[in-house]
């Protein structure tokens, strides 16, 4: 997700690694497979190209959280738990 692609991993890694809240959707992983019918997938170019569009659909799901976080100034635009 957005929040975590801006920081370089290791920072990441050191400010968020006690952290214990899952409750978060991971979109980026799961959007399409569970929203689309299992017939789409059976084709292995269909599915190449649903693998890899799942990423950019998650980053429009993103943008919606930086229009939700825009006047919460306390947490990060990008904040998405």
């Amino acid at each position: 997700m957005l929040y975590q692609k801006k920081q370089l991993p290791e920072l990441y890694y050191l400010k968020n690694r006690h952290n214990t809240d899952n409750d978060f959707v991971d979109y980026e992983k799961k959007i399409l497979t569970n929203n689309l019918s299992s017939y789409i997938y059976e084709s292995s170019m269909m599915n190449g190209f649903l693998t890899r569009l799942q990423p950019l659909v998650a980053v429009l799901f993103d943008q919606v959280n930086i229009v939700k976080n825009f006047k919460n100034y306390i947490v990060d635009k990008d904040w998405y738990k």
